[in-house]
């Protein structure tokens, strides 16, 4: 067990054990994250061993203190951070940001995704909260290192069964884009989004990737957590957006270029997974 000395920069670790990813789980995103948007110890413990999910994390005095949660799918080559979170108490010591790029650079190394990404909740549409943390604060961490939002109505899928809630307006920000997917050329935004979409990005993300790999991890994804493809408005609305020949990215710290971005608004039973899902 890698624990840091005291002021030592400290080393992140893969999580495997059964006693790791429980401290992640109750002594790190349990309080860090609303149940809606939690799975189960159960849960985290299976993917991991079925290698759908790896974490890593930084341990002090036996307990995790810091972690990190990604999903990994083979089939679209695609990596999605499910959860970053600091134990309560060790916020703002640049520790978030050492675990973010240490895991990218893992990633990388261990998969080449072709693409990184990960789900934030859109400050326009959810409050602070003084146990699960500030929305803003949380893009803005983000906006520095290097994300951009793609330009769709994104939100959670339901994550605990039939008939769980799902999230609505959250963002689906790229960490990484993978070599494969960038070509070295900029391209027009494509006509039917909504009037003219900023797509400065920051960092060396391209302005906008290709649709085929973000349209087949949508619809896996949200076949993997609610069991079935619904049709509902909603859900149509997030996978029209990613069938265009490229998807824009767009400067999460930028309010310009984010309040263009399409929102995941959800209304009447598209507020939840349907009943007969498989959760």
């Amino acid at each position: 067990m890698a624990t840091a000395a005291p002021g030592a920069v400290p080393d992140v670790v893969p999580l495997t054990t059964d006693a790791q990813l429980a401290s992640l789980w109750r002594d790190v995103l349990a309080p860090s994250f609303p149940p809606a948007e939690l799975i189960t110890l159960e849960a985290l413990r299976a993917g991991c061993r079925s290698g759908e999910q790896t974490a890593h994390g930084v341990e002090r005095g036996g307990h995790v203190t810091a972690g990190v949660v990604a999903s990994w799918s083979p089939a679209t080559r695609v990596l999605l951070l499910d959860y970053l979170a600091i134990a309560p108490g060790g916020r703002g010591g640049g520790l978030g940001g050492l675990l973010l790029d240490r895991s990218v650079a893992a990633w990388r190394a261990e998969r080449a995704p072709a693409l990184v990404l990960a789900e934030v909740e859109h400050p326009g549409h959810h409050a602070a909260h003084p146990q699960h943390g500030d929305p803003a604060a949380r893009l803005r961490f983000y906006a520095r290192h290097g994300a951009g939002a793609l330009a769709v109505p994104y939100f959670q899928p339901g994550m605990n069964g039939p008939g769980s809630p799902r999230v609505p307006a959250m963002l689906l920000l790229a960490l990484d884009v993978g070599d494969d997917l960038r070509d070295g050329e900029s391209h027009d935004l494509p006509g039917d989004l909504p009037g003219d979409l900023p797509h400065d990005v920051p960092g060396d993300l391209p302005h906008d990737v290709p649709g085929d790999p973000v349209l087949r991890f949508l619809t896996e994804h949200l076949v993997a957590c609610e069991g079935v493809l619904v049709d509902d408005a909603a859900t149509r609305r997030l996978l029209a957006a990613a069938s265009a020949e490229r998807v824009p990215l767009v400067d999460p710290g930028d309010r310009v270029a984010l309040a263009a971005v399409p929102v995941g608004i959800l209304e009447g039973a598209e507020q939840y997974a349907p009943p007969g899902s498989a959760g």
